[in-house]
């Protein structure tokens, strides 16, 4: 990877990876299309959210808007469950703010807080980006952790869509720490007015060689304006393991 990218190669390269996910390029790109799941990336243009690596409310968010969700995730092949309750809001238009607490099983495993701002919108409002800052608090490794992501939204017809992040994790703030490379590519297709489908693909790149994925598709489902349910099964892996298979959820209550 290059030290340094400009900012017009990021866009092209998010860009060129969010087309992959369409049968047809910006075709019927305005908005009166099937409205997807309330669990929005951006309302304006349209795009879900993915179930494991989501956003800080949508991009675009408005202040005062709120978000209590939380995100489970159970490792089949090691029989541990992740999981995660997180409240959102927008602290100012195009800026929010995120706490969470991670849990493994019943051992509170970090603090989390991050950042979202958005930048604004392109092609004729069919993509909107923005950018995100994470920070977390390891309580075992008495670590911190730092991300800094560049977040891309498009609109590629009246029912697909898809978001993309790439950016860089300092995995210790420390001398000991390394950078890790982050980038994660979601496509949307929305069934109807209260279903959408979704696969999510979430990879690291690490500086001595090493990766790991995981690869999620899913299912959202709302069940009244407010309130979604997003459902996965998918497989991670890293560099030099079997895979795994895992099992997901997320419960989002809007307000």
């Amino acid at each position: 990877m290059p030290a340094v990218l400009s900012k017009h190669s990021i866009i092209a390269g998010l860009l060129a990876s969010s087309l992959s996910f369409a049968p047809h390029v910006l075709a019927n790109t305005d908005d009166t299309g099937i409205e997807g799941d309330t669990a929005l990336s951006s309302e304006k243009p349209h795009i879900p959210e993915p179930m494991v690596f989501d956003l800080v409310r949508p991009l675009g968010v408005q202040q005062g808007e709120a978000e209590v969700n939380a995100l489970m995730l159970h490792n089949l092949s090691e029989s541990h469950t992740e999981w995660a309750p997180e409240f959102e809001i927008g602290l100012l238009d195009d800026l929010a703010l995120e706490l969470e607490l991670p849990f493994e099983n019943s051992r509170i495993e970090a603090y989390k807080v991050a950042l979202q701002g958005t930048w604004g919108s392109l092609l004729n409002r069919r993509a909107i980006h923005g950018w995100q800052l994470i920070g977390y608090y390891n309580r075992e490794r008495h670590t911190y952790t730092f991300d800094a992501l560049y977040i891309l939204g498009l609109r590629l017809g009246s029912r697909f869509s898809s978001l993309s992040m790439m950016g860089l994790r300092r995995d210790d703030l420390n001398a000991d720490g390394a950078f890790v490379g982050l980038f994660n590519t979601s496509g949307f297709y929305d069934f109807s007015q209260q279903v959408t489908l979704g696969l999510e693909m979430n990879t690291e790149f690490h500086a001595n060689g090493k990766w790991n994925y995981l690869l999620m598709p899913q299912l959202h489902y709302d069940f009244a304006s407010h309130t979604t349910l997003q459902l996965g099964a998918g497989v991670t892996k890293d560099h030099n393991r079997k895979p795994e298979f895992m099992t997901g959820l997320r419960l989002i209550y809007a307000f």
